[in-house]
């Protein structure tokens, strides 16, 4: 079937025994998020660590301090153990334990679609011997193309895992990370080594922009470019070589703005094992004019209910508000107790403009607060990449909120969160090279400022429920023979 779609080389590996829940993407608590005991390591020794103590708990230290920085962990993953047993063997296990065996009658119509013709074929063993001999089934395909897979997603990992990672700012999604320009990836080795050098390639670069990019899924064929530029022919963009032949210092892939901003050279001179580097940085690519910005919204909250353990006091409470993934890369929760619906769209140059007046204006006294939002971008959102920040908006287009670098307007009836999607860092990054996101946790209790409107169905809640505790208290009086002495006063 997959022949007859046009997938060619490894999209012949067939269905793979695990992976992400599909068609879920946005659904908090199911893609990716809202997990607490979740190995987001490729690394082997974390892994023998785990199955050693066999037990979550005893990993959820390393993982709580990732959550505490801001990252999301967790998501509902498929597994499918059964995928190397026959059919055969499998009605034979159930018959032996007296299971029924149970199939959709539609299997068997060959002309309902193509899985059900391919299955017809099969059976009736009528497909060519070329694809049914017993060196050349599909199923033999299917399995060489696996093992070569698993093999090259294995040198890109270990190569992944020697990469230094410079710094990573959550609150802007970008990367700087130092890659030697010497490595197995740019010798030439005969033309057979030389494109398994651009599969491992592209794997270890799809490792690398998956830190940065909004995309759910990259494929490796896209990458084509990026891999020639930072790693196949990296060398190319050393000093003496010809200015034609050098590669570009910036391109743009899978949402990636990837640019080469320096190159460490070793001195030769010296007795050392470091190596001749570039430093790349990678951030968000500028949004697209022709393409409709990404936006979500956040309804008002305005259920108000009573605290019966207030004695005098009615307090408004909110119920647990919904996540959002924005722009693929931020999660973002809101809790909005105004009157009208919120959005999360892009910060761009103008809302800036208009935000910078607002301050100005409502904080006349204080000339530097334009300018501490100034330094708080340049140091977090450097140059183009401040107008990809997510903003919080009120309906005529006003920015209210900076959630990732929590920076608010004074006064404001909202709360909120964020978070940053789940991401696969290198097993050696270190603390202090990870920039977090704010945390923050919700009251969930507010006074009823809110509005006219909730000021008054909490003055009649309050007298009805005044009225109500007078009745219980005259009724058990008058059972019991007493007078009600406040009903006389």
């Amino acid at each position: 079937m997959r022949l007859i779609e046009g997938y060619r080389g490894e999209g012949l590996r067939a269905i793979s025994t695990e992976s992400d829940i599909p068609d879920c993407e946005g659904i908090y608590g199911a893609y990716q998020s809202g997990g607490r005991a979740y190995i987001t390591t490729q690394n082997e020794s974390a892994k023998a660590l785990f199955a050693k103590h066999g037990r979550a708990e005893d990993m959820l230290a390393p993982i709580e301090e990732y959550r505490k920085q801001g990252f999301e962990f967790g998501g509902v993953r498929i597994y499918r153990p059964l995928l190397t047993f026959s059919k055969r063997d499998l009605q034979k296990t159930l018959k032996d334990a007296n299971v029924p065996w149970v199939e959709d009658p539609t299997n068997g119509d060959p002309t309902i679609s193509i899985r059900n013709a391919i299955r017809f074929l099969i059976v009736n063993k009528s497909l060519p011997m070329a694809l049914s001999g017993p060196s050349r089934g599909l199923e033999t395909v299917a399995e060489n193309i696996r093992q070569k897979s698993r093999w090259r997603n294995e040198r890109a990992d270990n190569l992944f895992q020697a990469l230094d990672i410079v710094s990573f700012d959550a609150r802007a999604g970008s990367l700087e990370v130092r890659i030697p320009i010497a490595t197995e990836l740019n010798g030439k080795i005969g033309h057979s080594q030389t494109i398994e050098q651009e599969h491992i390639g592209a794997r270890l670069v799809r490792l690398l922009l998956q830190l940065v990019s909004p995309h759910h899924q990259i494929s490796l064929q896209s990458l084509e470019t990026a891999t020639k530029r930072m790693f196949l022919e990296a060398d190319k963009a050393l000093p003496g070589h010809n200015e034609k032949d050098r590669p570009a210092a910036s391109f743009t892939a899978a949402g990636v703005h990837c640019e080469r901003i320096g190159v460490s050279i070793a001195n030769p001179g010296l007795k050392s094992n470091k190596s001749n580097e570039y430093i790349w940085h990678l951030s968000r690519q500028p949004y697209q004019q022709n393409l409709p910005e990404p936006e979500c919204t956040s309804s008002p909250a305005l259920s108000s209910h009573y605290n019966p353990k207030a004695k005098k006091q009615w307090q408004i409470t909110y119920p647990e508000p919904p996540w959002h993934l924005w722009d693929g890369r931020y999660w973002i929760q809101i809790v909005n107790s105004t009157a009208k619906p919120l959005k999360i769209r892009p910060l761009t140059e103008d809302r800036l403009v208009r935000l910078k007046a607002r301050i100005k204006a409502a904080d006349h006294e204080n000339t530097k607060a334009p300018a501490n939002l100034r330094e708080l971008l340049k140091e977090a959102a450097p140059g183009l990449s401040r107008f990809t920040l997510p903003a919080i908006v009120d309906d005529e287009d006003n920015v209210l909120v900076l959630p990732t670098l929590d920076f608010e307007v004074e006064g404001l009836a909202i709360e909120w969160r964020v978070r940053y999607r789940r991401v696969i860092f290198p097993d050696n990054i270190k603390r202090e090279a990870v920039t977090a996101l704010p945390e923050k946790e919700f009251k969930h209790v507010k006074q009823p400022v809110i509005t006219p409107h909730h000021q008054e169905i909490i003055d009649e809640r309050w007298k009805e429920k005044v009225r109500d505790k007078a009745k219980k208290r005259k009724k058990k009086m008058k059972m019991a023979g007493l007078v009600d002495w406040n009903s006389i006063r």
